[in-house]
């Protein structure tokens, strides 16, 4: 009797073994739940900049001077395509000459080793809603800057995040966090009040930044849904949507403008021609993602978007705010 206990005892004691205990389940909130979501979409998007130095001095001087490049070869561009607006006051196929530069630069860029898509015509074809967005936001833009003074078109400029806000709720249905919007009222309030007191106020520059915003937005909108949906790099988008974007605009640059080429007979097409170029190269050098400006404007971009900043206890919130200097659409887009 007593050997038959000790046995059942011990089968006992084996089934306990051999039974899987029991997970111990792991409590979520909210703010973690988001925060994975941010930390998947940023991936998604291939957001992530490797490669340089993440700390100390060199770090600062790393960023310092990609600031500086970027500054400089914003400010050559707004010079320039000022300078060609004024001589042949043709934005229409001033924008799209710049948009043929930028599409020569990805093209370029993919022939000397840049990751390339596995077919340029298939990208193309998958960017037309971005492309469309693209060509009416360079359009406009350059509109707005031979319009007016190139000051006003950048403050006008400066409410693309909210646009960008407002297109996100409208197209893709995400609210964000009330305190977003609430960062947004002095942005507004500033352009607003330096609006009422621009000497050198235009209303078709005005109206023009206004339309490019909305473009802007778009744009910013459908980038972002294209690259959570295909494979795609935000350089590969970038020159797929740039080059439907040139074949787009230049029948409708042609239909508007392509009467007017006469005014070159009495200028030095040669130089035209020079500052045209320009003007498409240095827009692209400091708009283009996966230039090598990229890692500064992507760190940047914080001052000009919604980005996620960690808090202590592992949770996440968003931030918004605004430069006059940076109007960055998405992650695919730096401006």
């Amino acid at each position: 009797m007593a050997k038959m206990r000790t046995v059942l005892l011990l089968l006992v004691s084996a089934n306990a073994l051999e039974r899987p205990k029991p997970k111990a389940t792991i409590r979520t909130t909210k703010a973690d739940v988001e925060a994975v979501a941010i930390t998947e979409a940023l991936q998604n998007i291939k957001l992530k900049v490797t490669g340089g130095a993440t700390t100390g001095l060199a770090h600062r001087l790393e960023v310092g001077a990609f600031f500086g490049g970027w500054y400089a070869l914003n400010i050559y561009y707004n010079i320039i395509n000022k300078k060609v607006l004024k001589t042949v006051g043709l934005p229409w196929l001033v924008s799209w000459a710049q948009l043929v530069i930028g599409a020569l630069y990805a093209m370029v860029g993919w022939t000397i080793g840049r990751p390339e898509p596995s077919s340029v015509s298939a990208a193309v074809k998958d960017a037309w809603p971005v492309a469309v967005a693209h060509c009416g936001q360079q359009v406009t833009t350059v509109i707005s800057l031979g319009a007016g003074a190139v000051s006003m078109t950048h403050v006008v400029k400066a409410l693309e995040p909210l646009f960008s806000a407002a297109v996100n709720a409208v197209v893709r249905g995400e609210i964000l966090p009330l305190p977003v919007y609430a960062a947004l009222v002095p942005v507004v309030g500033g352009v607003a009040v330096a609006i009422a007191t621009d000497l050198s106020f235009n209303p078709l520059s005005f109206s023009a930044a206004m339309t490019s915003n909305l473009f802007s937005g778009l744009r910013a909108v459908l980038s972002k849904a294209n690259l959570e949906r295909t494979k795609q790099t935000a350089p590969e988008l970038f020159g797929a949507a740039t080059i439907g974007a040139a074949c787009i605009l230049a029948p409708l640059a042609f239909v508007v403008e392509g009467s007017k080429l006469s005014v070159l007979d009495d200028l030095d097409t040669n130089r035209v021609a020079l500052q045209v170029a320009l003007s498409g190269l240095f827009h692209c050098a400091f708009r283009c993602p996966g230039s090598f400006l990229q890692r500064a404007l992507i760190r940047h971009r914080r001052g000009s978007s919604l980005a996620p900043r960690r808090r202590r206890g592992g949770r996440t919130r968003l931030v918004s705010a605004q430069t006059s200097t940076t109007r960055s659409c998405t992650c695919a887009w730096q401006e």
